[in-house]
């Protein structure tokens, strides 16, 4: 196979991987605004040095269509990859895959490892997250 073939194929497998293993995880309810509910994979928690890796997904309150890579994309829900730095209060998202009204994957923006980190800000949902993940940390 030819290398771009081959990291395509990656990517959707890795991305199959996790929207299989987010119907096992335990959600959380994070927060919610008019478009959609937001929760956090406890289960998938995962230290990574100094920093926090965990599974957040957005379940929207009506199908969206956007226009993603060049190809328009009809979903339901996300699921992101989010990085948390628990000291500094900052994270930053860096996958995102959306989900089609069937369960399916529409796209997956694959691993953006050079984002940039982002302040949390005050009483949204990236707090909250950013708590409640920081705080298990603390307990275990």
């Amino acid at each position: 196979m030819k290398p771009v073939r081959l990291a395509t194929l990656a990517v959707l497998l890795t991305a199959a991987a996790m929207i299989s293993a987010a119907f096992a995880a335990d959600w959380i309810e994070v927060g919610a605004d008019t478009q959609a509910k937001y929760y956090v994979d406890v289960d998938s928690i995962k230290v990574d040095g100094d920093n926090v890796i965990v599974l957040k997904r957005g379940i929207f309150t009506q199908v969206l269509t956007d226009t993603l890579g060049g190809a328009s994309a009809t979903f339901k829900e996300t699921i992101g990859t989010v990085e948390i730095d628990c000291a500094r209060r900052i994270n930053r998202v860096t996958q995102i895959d959306m989900i089609g009204e069937n369960g399916e994957l529409v796209w997956s923006s694959g691993p953006m490892n050079k984002r940039m980190w982002e302040d949390v800000r005050p009483n949204t949902h990236a707090e909250t997250t950013l708590d409640l993940v920081c705080a298990r940390l603390k307990r275990s």
